[in-house]
């Protein structure tokens, strides 16, 4: 591999860390224990890995989708985005921002397929209040409150 090519990768790793917002992730690592140690049940280190990695799967979905539906207003507001500066388009961003959903509703049905369907359930209704906020936030009232839902579900995950 050149050294063009490196470096090709490196910037995009950079755009798609900038676009997931890494930086708040340790935010839902803890929510996840917290969820986890309020229900009273066993911590265990399988199941902190796995909610971890399914509720960071769908944050991090999440805040790729809030760059991709926010693109016409961050092209006029915040044109240093990664999609109004160039370096991602809407199409790769939607893809990977769903695919990153998916990704954590697969993991949750691992978990749901040995007896959780609640867990299921309740990871499909925080992949819907995802993109409902996502696709709604700007000039809603209520978008504070949908946040807020957003992040209570990674309580109930983890509690489920």
């Amino acid at each position: 591999m050149g050294a063009d090519a490196v470096i090709a990768i490196g910037g995009k790793l950079r755009t798609y860390l900038q676009l997931g917002r890494i930086s708040n992730l340790p935010t839902v690592w803890t929510n996840v224990l917290a969820g986890m140690v309020l229900t009273g049940g066993p911590v265990t280190l399988p199941h902190v890995v796995g909610l971890t990695a399914a509720l960071s799967l769908f944050y991090i979905g999440g805040m790729f989708l809030n760059d991709a539906f926010d693109r016409e207003h961050d092209r006029v507001i915040r044109p240093d985005r990664p999609i109004p500066a160039g370096m991602a388009t809407p199409r790769e961003v939607l893809t990977i921002g769903f695919g990153l959903l998916a990704g954590g509703l697969l993991v949750l049905g691992y978990f749901a397929a040995q007896g959780g369907r609640q867990l299921l359930a309740a990871g499909i209704l925080l992949a819907l209040l995802i993109v409902f906020y996502d696709l709604h936030h700007k000039q809603n009232p209520w978008s504070p409150l949908v946040m807020g839902l957003c992040r209570a579900m990674v309580y109930v995950i983890s509690g489920l």
